[in-house]
């Protein structure tokens, strides 16, 4: 079962990793706030992982409770973003906080009043057989259902006009997703209900890997979902430092020349010119302004091939704002 779970925790993690890198590049932190505690949860959730901490936290499965937690709060903060996304109301997602509270103090208590010596990594298995332990697990399981399942409706209700493709894409995978992890949930709540009544069959593994199975999808769903827009969002920057360098490049020459006659000398002192080409579309918009200066100024220091480079580069940036336009 460890590759069922450690697979998921590195693809969210990726996901992750990339938001972290995304804010160097001017991307908004998004799913970033949500991300982290599934990935933190998810990981914690991997067997020798849970172990190892569980066992600095006393062996009392105190762990079970925080990763319930992180988890719970993680998939709602991810939902009010995804929901968000959508343009639907909020009202029934502050509803689900309310509850998400209200379950994680009875959660709490309920751990807290229980016996549960001895890590387990299977904890269904092992306590569920206690009355508390059956509906402190009933209860999480439950919190999760009514999040993905609340997610995963919104996702299939928005409106889908304007989408990019690969935001479409995205979107519909996350709401299959939530809809895998509805299913996870009720086999999982079948196993508690099978372990809290004492009838575990010579099936109960088979479920329980299958249970696994529709975790790591779900998680995998969310992470690949997530993970289509942002990949686009990539390629367009990309793209579009390329052709900032590629017009950084054309218009250096005339930049260059420029900056030695006196009228050059001038703009530049007012402009804050920088010859360095750097492909950033500051630095495009200030050689374009540059040369457009002195173009009124002094219309006879360009040639007229320079002043169509200059114009198409100019067409390029009005057309599309950045100067890639954006792929749909």
């Amino acid at each position: 079962m460890s590759l069922l779970q450690i697979l998921p925790a590195l693809i969210l993690w990726s996901v992750v990793v990339t938001r972290i890198v995304g804010l160097k590049f001017g991307w908004k932190p998004g799913i970033l706030t949500a991300m982290l505690p599934v990935s933190i949860g998810s990981t914690l959730n991997i067997d020798p992982v849970y172990l190892a901490v569980d066992a600095v936290l006393g062996n009392r499965n105190i762990l079970n409770l925080v990763v319930h937690i992180v988890l719970g709060l993680g998939m709602t903060e991810l939902s009010r973003l995804i929901v968000a996304a959508t343009g639907a109301s909020n009202a029934r997602w502050r509803l689900l906080v309310l509850a998400g509270i209200a379950l994680s103090v009875v959660q709490t208590v309920l751990l807290l009043i229980s016996e549960t010596p001895g890590s387990a990594t299977n904890f269904t298995d092992i306590f569920a057989s206690i009355p508390t332990i059956g509906w402190y697990q009933g209860l999480f399981f439950a919190w999760i259902g009514l999040i993905t399942g609340y997610t995963g409706i919104e996702c299939l209700r928005r409106d889908r006009t304007g989408e990019t493709a690969s935001f479409r894409v995205g979107f519909d995978i996350t709401a299959v997703s939530c809809l895998v992890g509805v299913l996870a949930v009720a086999v999982k709540l079948l196993l508690v209900a099978q372990e809290a009544a004492g009838t575990e069959s010579s099936v109960s593994n088979i479920v329980y890997a299958g249970y696994r199975t529709l975790v790591a999808l779900t998680l995998i769903g969310f992470a690949v979902g997530f993970a289509l827009p942002a990949y686009h969002r990539i390629r367009l920057q990309r793209a579009e430092r390329r052709r900032i360098r590629s017009a950084l490049m054309r218009l250096q020459p005339t930049v260059s020349r420029l900056v030695g006659t006196d009228a050059g000398q001038r703009a530049r002192e007012g402009a804050a010119l920088s010859l360095r080409p750097r492909a950033s579309r500051n630095q495009l918009y200030r050689w374009v302004i540059f040369i457009d200066d002195i173009r009124v100024q002094h219309p006879g220091l360009l040639s007229a091939d320079e002043i169509e480079l200059v114009d198409n580069i100019e067409a390029r940036i009005a057309h599309s704002g950045p100067i890639s336009a954006q792929a749909q």
